[in-house]
């Protein structure tokens, strides 16, 4: 299925899906009816408001949990929620069968950067009428989000202005930096839906990683994986749980989490960062300052100070304004 998806989705039967009478394009995504106030809302709010902890999200609604809950996709039906709710109940309130999902559908282990972290771009991406089925690990939609703890590498702007106007995220390389993102486990029809989302990115096998999941603090609890216990088909066994975590400054004591991969997909821009300034070869990658990270290296900036600096710096074009849905590509030399 990589090879699949690396030559891009398929016109039949991937970029477009029959709901009853309607047909589905997969690679637009489109918000209906949506005003110029909220289309300047939208460009300016990337990567969008994400929880401070790991989630469920199932069709369009979220069940916020505690990193400890996180016991692998086996034991999903098992989390409770912030709220009191049983993640298995919660699905089943809203149509969701999670214990058939857990045990049966096979899971792709993606990272979440940016805006895929977001339940507001979720549900653009996934509207429950199209996909009611969904859970997120982020799956059917039902899906799950996991918090995780990236070592070495921060997330940036790349040299991009979407269509819907926000300059957008990718990772880039940063020695000693430990970035708070997520990882969704997406099954394969929504791997499909993800993928014909982002025409602009490569998708990516990072190995070499040290990716700490469901991060928690203090000593992190004994963990002795079922049998078949894994991500699915791609998602791997669990490892250990509370590693030592020595870094390039050693400015980072240990971490505990579920597990420590070091691999996983991502979506990587293909024009890779924009580097600022433009000229001369003093330029640094930005990062995205709503992205939490310690240890971080590169100036940041948040989504409004970013699209003022563009404008700043590229001044009017020849051919004059840009108009809705025109895509920006800044060449950086």
């Amino acid at each position: 299925m990589i090879a699949e998806l690396a030559a891009g989705p398929k016109t039949s039967g991937m970029r477009k899906r029959r709901c009853g009478a309607k047909l589905l394009v997969t690679g637009n995504v489109v918000v209906p009816n949506e005003s110029e106030e909220q289309k300047l809302l939208r460009a300016k709010g990337y990567p969008y408001a994400r929880p401070e902890t790991s989630f469920l999200f199932v069709r369009g609604e979220v069940l916020e949990f505690d990193n400890d809950q996180w016991q692998g996709l086996n034991h999903l039906p098992d989390i409770v929620g912030r709220c009191g709710s049983l993640a298995s109940q919660f699905s089943a309130e809203r149509g969701v069968d999670l214990v058939g999902l857990s045990r049966e559908e096979l899971f792709w282990p993606v990272l979440a950067i940016g805006s895929n972290a977001g339940p507001e771009q979720l549900r653009r991406k996934y509207p429950p009428q199209d996909f009611p089925d969904c859970v997120i690990p982020v799956g059917g939609w039902s899906g799950k989000v996991i918090q995780v703890a990236l070592e070495d590498f921060d997330v940036v702007y790349t040299p991009y202005i979407a269509t819907y106007g926000s300059c957008t995220a990718t990772l880039e390389h940063s020695p000693g930096t430990v970035t708070s993102i997520f990882i969704t486990y997406l099954t394969g029809p929504l791997m499909q839906r993800m993928h014909a989302t982002e025409g602009g990115y490569n998708l990516c096998r990072l190995s070499g990683l040290r990716l700490h999941v469901a991060p928690r603090p203090g000593p992190a609890p004994v963990y002795t994986p079922d049998k078949g216990d894994s991500g699915g088909l791609y998602g791997g066994k669990a490892r250990a749980n509370s590693v030592a975590v020595e870094t390039v400054d050693k400015q980072v004591a240990a971490l505990s989490s579920f597990e420590v991969r070091d691999w996983v997909y991502q979506y990587n821009h293909k024009q890779g960062c924009i580097k600022l300034p433009l000229e001369g070869l003093a330029g640094s990658p930005v990062a995205i300052a709503a992205i939490p990270a310690k240890q971080r290296i590169f100036p940041a900036a948040n989504q409004v100070e970013m699209l003022s600096a563009l404008k700043a710096l590229l001044g009017p074009t020849d051919a004059g304004s840009l108009a809705s849905g025109d895509v920006v590509t800044l060449v950086c030399i």
